[in-house]
């Protein structure tokens, strides 16, 4: 039978811990390698090396049973990247990750880099201004937009579809969301070959579901996670990084003084500052986690975000530190799910900090406010000057 799992009461969604999250991740993570929670009633990891294997461990922990805690999320299963298994997962995966190869990304790179490059300078020097508004979107609205070649009606509501989908993916659900994800799938289920750019990722799917490659359904599962996923994720890390490097000068200076830094610094940002709360697996077995043991059928929370701040993989893992080895974080997952837009993420936040380094601007940090989306973690405010 193994050892008893403990039964911990923390209450993961509270607004108040939704907003800070990481005394309550503490407590999770020294109560054992499994707990129990009661809201909502699941088995939850919280340390670095569990979450790390149960997401390699994709044939144990399946995901096509959804990986939220609500129907209006999960359904309808098993037809998009996230919530798929096997073949039909790999099929998929294959078709989404094609233009998001470091090779195929880095004939983007001097556009991104010249865009944002743009956007710093006319910021710099201008005082204050609200860095999720309007620096933090820009480059992943019009990257987004751009290279999946959607048509103008509809961009303008993918961040409130992005923000409504990870807000929903919890145990509560806000009808205003439900409604937002009902108006995007509808939005998605208008698309079409003659509706998209001649040449763009979304163009390249309708291809491969003409000649057979993917099911005409599957192409539009697909052509989702570009528009759902990708834009909120990559929007609150470069607020987190923004911040961290602005609340801490002597990693900011640093960073001006080598360049070749800012790599590890991206990295360094997504570990500290998870944005991706958690995804949820089902077990199809009992799942061993050391001596205790899941049982068949059990949802089980991954806390991503928990685990990139275990003491037992990274020294003083509350700390921003540029210089640290970050290149395991979870931050992306890992294993077969590893999310698939990282290349693009990663590109778009390195090509921010070197618009800023070489700006040669100082980084003065106002107020902010951070979020309480159920999936996501990061600020909706933050006031930045750059002088």
């Amino acid at each position: 039978m193994g050892t008893p799992v403990p039964e911990v009461d923390i209450d993961l969604f509270a607004a108040a811990s939704l907003r800070d999250p990481f005394a309550d991740y503490a407590r999770l993570r020294d109560a054992g390698p499994v707990v129990r929670l009661a809201r909502p009633e699941v088995y939850a990891l919280g340390r670095f090396a569990p979450v790390q294997a149960a997401l390699r461990a994709a044939d144990a922990l399946i995901s096509g049973e959804g990986v939220g805690f609500s129907a209006a999320f999960n359904a309808p299963k098993g037809m998009n990247v996230l919530q798929s298994d096997g073949d039909l997962h790999q099929r998929l995966r294959a078709a989404v990750t094609k233009p998001l190869t470091p090779a195929r990304l880095s004939k983007a790179r001097a556009d991104f880099k010249e865009m944002v490059a743009t956007r710093v300078k006319a910021l710099a020097g201008q005082g204050w201004f609200d860095a999720m508004r309007d620096l933090a979107p820009f480059l992943p609205v019009q990257a987004i937009s751009h290279l999946v070649g959607l048509p103008e009606v509809g961009r303008d509501r993918m961040l409130e579809w992005a923000a409504a989908a990870f807000n929903a993916i919890g145990p509560m659900q806000d009808p205003a969301d439900v409604g937002s994800l009902r108006d995007a799938f509808a939005f998605l289920s208008t698309l079409s070959p003659d509706k998209v750019a001649d040449g763009s990722w979304a163009a390249e799917l309708f291809g491969a579901a003409e000649s057979g490659r993917l099911t005409m359904q599957e192409a539009m599962a697909a052509i989702s996670a570009y528009v759902i996923p990708s834009l909120d994720t990559t929007i609150l890390a470069k607020g987190h990084l923004l911040a961290n490097l602005a609340r801490h000068p002597e990693q900011w200076a640093m960073l001006r003084e080598n360049p070749k830094l800012i790599p590890a610094a991206v990295l360094e940002g997504v570990r500290h500052s998870s944005v991706l709360r958690w995804f949820s697996r089902v077990a199809v077995a009992d799942y061993a986690v050391e001596d205790m043991v899941i049982p068949q059928g059990a949802r089980v929370m991954l806390l991503y975000g928990c685990a990139n701040r275990d003491e037992r993989r990274y020294a003083d893992p509350d700390s921003f530190d540029i210089t640290r080895d970050s290149r395991d974080h979870l931050a992306w997952g890992t294993g077969p799910h590893m999310c698939a837009g990282m290349n693009l993420a990663r590109l778009e936040m390195e090509v921010l900090v070197e618009a800023l380094v070489e700006q040669g601007v100082t980084l003065t940090l106002g107020e902010s406010e951070m979020g309480s989306n159920a999936g996501l973690y990061g600020h909706t405010s933050l006031m930045l000057r750059l002088d």
